[in-house]
């Protein structure tokens, strides 16, 4: 790879770092509660942030990455922030990572000291979903939701915005995927990279459905999960 390739990688990838996002804008990517990613990615006196933000003024995709993944533990309600708290630090201290829930590591060796740190032995999310899903497969569900480079490096999220207790992210619909180097990293439609709002705006001009897939040259089923995502409908 020539000089010239290896800087246009790194000022691509600079764009990964960059604070695009605020935390409604996260809570909305990920299906939590504004106060919650407030408290993840906020100092107190006796803690540093479980995420640390990319600035004072927002959050970068590599941060919504983070939070995406720790929402997965969101759906067992008996697990202190506390304890998660020591799990990231335990995972980012052993994989000698800055950002150790967005990395590739965590897909290979770090799942295991994650969950091993954060588990009671077989301590199971929502026990009383069908199945039982534990904290292993769950986390392993969102991070199928992650697409990665050759080397590892996240690439684009495909978010889980309107998740159901228990619901487990495996084979969703992928109609939606933030890119940040597509449309300043706003939500677009995977289809055809056409910004949500842009499609939503149409709707509430009036527009009907088909009329605005026909328009974009998107599927139904893509305008729909636009819909779904901005509206809540």
């Amino acid at each position: 790879m020539s000089p010239t390739t290896f800087e246009q990688l790194y000022q691509q990838r600079e764009a990964y770092r960059l604070p695009l996002y605020s935390a409604r804008q996260v809570a909305k990517l990920t299906g939590l509660a504004a106060s919650t990613v407030q408290a993840w990615t906020r100092a107190t006196d006796l803690h540093g942030a479980l995420v640390q933000p990319a600035s004072p003024d927002g959050l970068s995709f590599l941060n919504l990455v983070e939070v995406h993944v720790l929402a997965a533990i969101r759906h067992q309600h008996g697990i202190s922030l506390q304890r998660v708290r020591h799990a990231v630090q335990f995972v980012r201290e052993e994989l000698q990572a800055e950002h150790p829930l967005a990395q590739h590591q965590l897909e290979t060796d770090g799942v295991d000291l994650f969950v091993r740190t954060l588990e009671d032995d077989n301590l199971l999310i929502n026990a009383s979903r069908r199945g039982q899903i534990t904290i292993r497969e769950l986390v392993e569900a969102y991070l199928r939701r992650i697409e990665r480079a050759a080397d590892g490096f996240p690439l684009r999220l495909f978010p889980v915005y309107a998740s159901a207790p228990g619901f487990v992210p495996d084979g969703a619909p992928a109609h939606i995927v933030v890119d940040p180097r597509v449309a300043f990293g706003r939500p677009v439609l995977t289809a055809t990279y056409v910004p949500v709002d842009v499609v939503v705006d149409q709707y509430r001009a009036g527009d009907a459905v088909l009329d605005i897939a026909r328009n974009f040259n998107l599927p139904a089923a893509a305008v729909e999960e636009a819909l779904r995502y901005e509206l809540g409908a």
